[in-house]
């Protein structure tokens, strides 16, 4: 009897200690799965950052390339309606101006106020007189 009864608590030690064992070996298993899926997760992770990194950057780029040539596109038909307009605008300008000059000159005339053109005129003449008097003194000195 004493035989059986210590046999059965060696039994049961024996199969405390290998249940114990086994929880041990459990758990060293769980922690090197969990490191081995950790990283593969994170492997993962890396890669498909990588790969969004990527297409983002592909997309900005493709955006970019598409507003510049909208920008040139838009800026080309902004100048194809400015140019008429501004050319348009100039033409009249020049007219009003003109037609103002020759009102001014009008006005002036009316009251004997000699033209641009008058004035060169009659400076020319003064240039001329002034030429022929400096050559006929030459000619009375000599």
């Amino acid at each position: 009897m004493r035989t059986q009864i210590k046999s059965r608590k060696t039994s049961k030690v024996v199969q405390a200690n290998e249940a114990s064992r086994k929880f041990v070996l459990a758990g060293l298993g769980a922690v090197s799965l969990v490191q081995k899926q950790g990283q593969k997760a994170i492997d993962a992770l890396v890669a498909e950052g990588e790969g969004f990194q990527a297409r983002t950057r592909k997309f900005v780029r493709t955006t970019n390339n598409d507003a510049r040539k909208f920008s040139t596109s838009v800026r080309k038909q902004i100048v194809g309606y400015i140019n008429p307009i501004r050319a348009k605008a100039l033409k009249n300008v020049e007219s009003v101006e003109n037609a103002i000059g020759e009102r001014v000159g009008a006005v002036l005339g009316r009251f004997g106020v000699p033209s641009k053109g008058d004035v060169q005129e009659l400076l020319a003449r003064v240039a001329e007189l002034n030429k022929e008097i400096k050559g006929g003194a030459r000619r009375a000195a000599r």
